[in-house]
């Protein structure tokens, strides 16, 4: 069993979040069967040596937590899961560090600044706060120069999680909850 420094198991995590697929997934494909076989939601566990490397080497750099969650996955994608979540790669997030259109502060919900590095399929984006290591979702909204500016979205932004363990415990949470077939949207992030 693989651990990390902060003692969660990230490959445990993985596995069960691989049989809650298991679990929607037949039930899913059932209902879109007609359009053909659907491409499965996904953990993908080959951490990425390059980007890893480059994320050390970052300025400034990454959460730990981060770091930690990218040396046991690459990505995830579970677009069938309920509205779509997304995992982003290392890659990806190193990319979007200084990317204009990518937000690192967001001055209504915290002061300090943050890291991106998932997503829904409503365009909402789920960022780790540099010190605290507290999750926080952002809702559909303008970003200039890297500042987030507000939210469109009645649900508004704000923490969510309490770290990124936090965030996939409810992310499993989710996906157990999506399992069964009396599931009532009750569970959202």
């Amino acid at each position: 069993m693989r651990r990390s420094v902060s003692g969660v198991d990230y490959l445990r995590w993985r596995d069960d979040m691989r049989r809650a697929i298991d679990g929607y997934l037949p039930r899913i494909q059932a209902i879109f069967a007609r359009f053909g076989q659907l491409e499965p939601d996904t953990v993908t566990d080959e951490a990425d040596p390059v980007a890893l490397r480059k994320a050390r080497e970052a300025d400034p750099p990454l959460p730990p937590s981060l770091l930690e969650l990218y040396a046991s996955i690459r990505e995830a994608s579970f677009e069938h899961l309920h509205n779509a979540y997304f995992i982003h790669s290392l890659d990806w997030v190193l990319d979007s560090l200084h990317r204009s259109g990518i937000p690192a502060w967001a001055p209504e919900v915290t002061a300090e600044r943050l890291a991106v590095f998932a997503s829904d399929g409503g365009g909402r984006t789920f960022a780790v706060g540099y010190r605290s290591g507290t999750v926080f979702r952002l809702p559909v909204g303008g970003v200039v120069d890297q500042v987030y500016e507000g939210s469109i979205d009645a649900i508004g932004p704000g923490g969510i999680a309490k770290d990124i363990p936090d965030f996939l415990d409810r992310l499993l949470r989710i996906a157990e909850a999506f399992s069964d077939e009396d599931y009532q949207e009750h569970l959202i992030m």
